[in-house]
């Protein structure tokens, strides 16, 4: 029997001024209840800022979540990943702090590789979050970078375990933009395309929640635009070992009160 899994990814957006004092106005526990919800066996996050790990998150999804700790030299991971309590044995993970353009020391790529216990079926992940002003040369640049080093780590994976990798995350880039077209030129597919059964071809991208009197977000904004203004992305590599079924961007009050970015999963089969 295939075994189906859930991939998920979510810019968690680091709030006012990254909230270093670790104040995210009870976001915290609302992202533990909105990932319990979905249940997804690996969670991809960006924008995990110094305030976000001072709150409550780890404990809130540690219930439901293993947070993986690869080695960064003392620096914040701010593309965490977190897999589903006992559904993998993890057998090689790491992070990358991305060169060129980088504020603050944010964007990164998280990577592992994981052992699905019940089919011994083996998948890479990454959790990508790529540079983020938008106009001029040089910040396309700046992502294509970014795309290019997260290859080295795609094409580690599936040289070295002959297994399936998505790579996802905020790319801060448009399907068709030269970033974009980096990740895919190596035999990558957009999951948007490749799903058998069903995709929300809708934007991922909104308005920021409104802070309230009481200090809890509130009125986030569902996006507006289509696919074609999205992004984030979910990627697959060595597609013909894999079934993607559904592609989902989740647009509930709820996701659109915690970020600025709505969650967006598959369901997929490794064949």
């Amino acid at each position: 029997m295939q075994k189906k899994i859930r991939i998920m990814s979510h810019n968690i957006w680091c709030g006012p001024c990254g909230s270093p004092d670790g104040n995210v106005y009870g976001r915290d526990k609302a992202l533990a209840e909105l990932f319990e919800k979905y249940s997804p066996d690996v969670l991809s996050l960006q924008e995990m800022t110094p305030g976000m790990y001072k709150s409550d998150i780890e404990k809130y999804t540690s219930v439901n979540f293993e947070w993986l700790k690869p080695d960064t030299d003392g620096l914040t991971n701010n593309t965490p990943i977190l897999i589903k309590n006992g559904v993998f044995d993890v057998l090689e993970q790491g992070w990358h702090l991305f060169s060129g353009l980088n504020n603050s020391a944010t964007k990164s790529v998280s990577w592992a590789v994981l052992k699905i216990k019940s089919s011994g079926d083996v998948i890479g992940v990454c959790s990508n979050h790529f540079w983020w002003e938008e106009d001029g040369a040089e910040n396309d640049m700046a992502r294509i970078g970014d795309a290019r080093q997260q290859q080295a780590f795609v094409d580690y994976i599936k040289t070295k375990y002959n297994a399936p990798v998505f790579s996802m995350g905020d790319l801060n880039c448009a399907i068709g933009s030269n970033p974009y077209n980096e990740m895919i030129k190596n035999a990558g597919i957009d999951a948007r395309l490749c799903a058998v059964s069903h995709c929300d071809r809708m934007n991922t991208l909104h308005e920021y929640p409104i802070l309230d009197e009481k200090g809890f977000y509130r009125d986030g904004q569902a996006p507006l635009g289509s696919h074609l203004d999205a992004i984030d992305h979910i990627i697959v590599y060595g597609y013909d070992k894999v079934t993607v079924d559904g592609f989902y961007v989740v647009s509930e009050q709820k996701a659109l009160d915690v970020s600025d970015h709505c969650p967006v999963y598959i369901d997929a089969y490794i064949k």
